[in-house]
């Protein structure tokens, strides 16, 4: 018998972005290997943002506040050039539901 330790919150959590890129990129009709070498570094920089994070929780360092801001303006360049933007909400359908 063979006992596998079950993923982490944030293991999962990095699955579950990774899939949702390829799956939005799929969903385009595009799965070009270049385009899937961007989301894989994608994913090298969430697992640097997530040690920031950590790093940041425990107390305010401002060089490790700025290589956040870099790392994120990366992030968002690679989703800029695989043609993904966040969903747009109607503010007015949000209210109409409260």
């Amino acid at each position: 018998m063979i006992i596998v330790a079950r993923p982490s919150k944030e293991e999962m959590l990095k699955r579950e972005t990774k899939a949702t890129i390829i799956k939005a990129l799929q969903d385009r009709g595009t799965s070009e290997k270049y385009l899937l070498d961007q989301v894989d570094e994608y994913m090298v920089y969430f697992d640097s943002l997530g040690e920031i994070n950590s790093k940041l929780k425990k107390g305010f360092n401002i060089d490790l506040s700025k290589e956040k801001r870099q790392i994120t303006k990366e992030m968002r360049s690679i989703l800029d050039f695989l043609g993904l933007r966040p969903v747009e909400i109607d503010k007015d359908d949000i209210f109409e539901e409260l």
